[in-house]
């Protein structure tokens, strides 16, 4: 994630760089040394702050599950974690879920391949 993807999460869920702190769980420093480009943003920090965002989006806006966008077959349906919880607008998010037909081994390499996503840009359009 960059500064100006950070800025627009953090612009988007209409919170103050002290607001963000707190829901984050780290000091308003920490955000505003993210937002300079000053510290990286660690994946930990960027995975809870679009699981944030993905969740006051799915209030206000209709998204498709995953396996309908993607057309999932039944079989590889069965063994993915998102369709298992019913989570098909956080398949993103949820290690395991079955991407190009496997699970993916971390979540750099997951999320190379959900930027690029239909699933995930229906989620986020503006990143």
């Amino acid at each position: 994630m960059d500064v100006k993807e950070f800025f627009q999460i953090r612009s988007l869920m209409g919170k103050t760089q002290t607001q963000m702190a707190q829901v984050l769980g780290v000091s308003p420093k920490a955000i505003q040394s993210f937002e300079q480009g000053w510290r990286n943003i660690s994946p930990h920090i960027e995975r809870q702050a679009l699981f944030l965002l993905a969740l006051k989006r799915s209030r206000n806006d209709k998204i498709m599950p995953c396996w309908k966008i993607r057309k999932c077959p039944t079989e590889e349906r069965r063994y993915c974690p998102a369709w298992e919880l019913r989570a098909g607008h956080l398949c993103w998010f949820i290690n395991g879920t079955i991407c190009q037909g496997k699970a993916q081994a971390n979540w750099q390499k997951k999320m190379e391949i959900c930027r690029q996503c239909e699933v995930f840009q229906s989620v986020f359009p503006f990143l």
